[in-house]
């Protein structure tokens, strides 16, 4: 089995090749990263910063999950990620950074989650 790291090196190298601005661990916070996203490439980027990263722990995601900051199409940025195995949501708003939870969420611990980011 993979860990939820090398999913998500997966998902970033995939979204690279779509002609994404993919990035891991991309700078100390979103405000530093957005800014440092090349001019052609602010519609279409997306990356967690190292304060997201901290979420990572020997490998995998923990319970609380992380965020991805984004710029292009959110359905197919989550999609992507969720095609690896992880688990991705995006509540359908462009102004919200887009979910992810390890592979090993499980879907009532998924639908807890979601349920909670909808109030």
């Amino acid at each position: 089995m993979k860990t939820d790291k090398q999913l998500l090196n997966i998902a970033f190298k995939e979204l690279s090749k779509q002609g994404y601005f993919a990035q891991q661990g991309f700078w100390c916070c979103q405000t530093c990263g957005c800014a440092a996203v090349p001019k052609e490439k602010e519609n279409a980027y997306v990356f967690y910063h190292k304060q997201d990263k901290a979420a990572i722990k020997n490998g995998m995601i923990d319970d609380h999950g992380m965020y991805v900051a984004w710029s292009g199409n959110g359905r197919i940025i989550s999609d992507t990620i969720s095609n690896t195995g992880l688990r991705a949501y995006w509540s359908g708003n462009e102004g919200t950074r887009i979910l992810i939870l390890s592979q090993n969420t499980t879907m009532e611990k998924y639908g807890e989650i979601i349920k909670g980011l909808r109030k």
